[in-house]
């Protein structure tokens, strides 16, 4: 099987069961290689990460390997095409959720990414994660490697977010940049493109990062 684009949809479905459950069903998905998930619907019963729905049989379920000790124990998560080989890489965050798929061509690291809003912590967090996830993989793949990054990282700039984004919210994007230049990372959203809406009101919060190659 030769696949000419590597088809992944970011979607942030904010712990909404229906969406999530339509989202799985829809047929003009199907074909998709992987669909990296933000806040799904996730919740603990008898302690066990209870999701909606638990399985499916045109998608592979990854969680993350780290849970949170509240009623929504995951903030991201991964549903990968079940023909498709893949390997899910530990990571201490339930922030995170992330695989090795294993394509004819090449290897992909594919990192499903929520990052709390307000909280610089939990920005390092998931940036130092991502550093660490990166290295490792290019240690140890012999063969080519790429990467995609998707996710809400609640983070406003006019680099993605366009010439509205407030002049006062600059410096929020440092240490994402940092991390697409240290990784030589490219954004793949226009500049500009809305990715959140609520009313009138729009903004880009939402990244999908892909290295250099694979960009082009």
């Amino acid at each position: 099987m030769t696949y000419r684009t590597l088809e992944i949809l970011q979607l942030n479905i904010y712990k909404q069961r229906e969406v999530q459950q339509s989202l799985l069903n829809d047929k003009g998905l199907k074909d998709y290689i992987a669909l990296a998930i933000s806040e799904p619907y996730a919740r603990t019963i008898d302690g066990s990460v209870v999701t909606v729905p638990m399985g499916h049989y045109n998608w592979t379920k990854l969680i993350p390997t780290t849970r949170r000790d509240t009623a929504w124990p995951i903030r991201s998560m991964l549903w990968i095409r079940r023909d498709i080989e893949i390997e899910q890489i530990l990571v201490p965050s339930a922030d995170l959720t992330a695989a090795q798929i294993r394509l004819p061509d090449r290897v992909v690291l594919v990192v499903s990414v929520y990052v709390e809003g307000g909280s610089d912590e939990a920005l390092e967090v998931v940036v130092r994660e991502l550093g660490r996830l990166i290295r490792g993989f290019r240690d140890g793949t012999g063969t080519r490697t790429d990467i995609i990054v998707a996710g809400d990282f609640n983070r406003y700039d006019q680099l993605w977010g366009g010439d509205d984004v407030s002049p006062l919210r600059q410096g929020e994007r440092d240490l994402i940049i940092n991390l697409m230049d240290e990784y030589s990372l490219c954004s793949l959203l226009p500049r500009g493109t809305k990715t959140w809406q609520s009313g009138d009101t729009e903004s880009t919060i939402d990244l999908v990062l892909a290295s250099a190659e694979l960009a082009d």
